[in-house]
This record gives structure tokens, sequence and C-alpha cells, in this order.
């Protein structure tokens, strides 16, 4: 997977419609107590929040932690600890979002978070 490339020329969707689209992603925002993890990925795929008052800018933030949490959620469930692929959602994370399961798809994400798409071509 390449660096963030936003949404695919011709995609006019809106932030908010990429998340409706989405289960992974809808799944991950609503579970949005994960410590330092989202100001990392921020760092990387761009600022996806309201704070970020460019739509087509946070439309195309929106689209890169799609693509990165979809890859991760499709990633061999044999290979990781406490978490089942193409279920819609990132699992390892504890109920508070304080803890990460060692090997997990959360882990990953953090793994991610903290140095970027060279963690994604080491799984």
């Amino acid at each position: 997977m390449n660096g963030p490339a936003g949404r695919p020329t011709g995609d006019h969707r809106s932030a908010e419609r990429i998340i409706e689209q989405s289960p992974v992603l809808k799944d991950f925002l609503e579970g949005n107590d994960r410590f330092q993890v989202d100001v990392d990925l921020k760092r990387h795929l761009g600022d996806w929040t309201q704070s970020n008052t460019d739509p087509e800018a946070r439309a195309d933030a929106i689209y890169n932690l799609e693509k990165v949490l979809r890859f991760i959620d499709n990633l061999d469930e044999d290979k990781l600890k406490g978490s089942a692929e193409r279920n819609g959602k990132i699992d390892g994370f504890s109920d508070l979002g304080v803890t990460i399961l060692h090997d997990s798809e959360a882990d990953r994400l953090d793994q991610f978070a903290r140095r970027g798409y060279q963690a994604l071509g080491t799984f």
C-alpha cells in the first residue's frame, strides 16, 4: 500500500458519505477512545474531523483512513491474536481503548500510527 492519495479521480463523496458506506470505518469512529492512536493516524492520513474546515481535505483523509482500516481488517486472522478477518472492525482494543492486544489488528494499526505506511509492508 502506498502513501495517502485521497479519493480517486471522480469520487466526489463527502466524508460523511464515506463513513456511511464503510462498516469498518463506522465502527472505528464510534469507539473513538483509543488514546494516542488517532493523533498519530492524522499525522499520516490527514485530519478527518470537523476541526478540518476544508470538506475536500476531510473527505480525502477519511478515505485514506478507510483504506488503511480495510487493509488491516483483511489481514489473515490465522496470523493475528484475537482478530477475525473481514468482520468490519479492528479487533484487539480493550473495552476502554487503553490497552492493545499484542499481534492483533489493533496492534497493526498502532504500528501504522507510529511508523506510517512502511509498517504495512511488514505484515
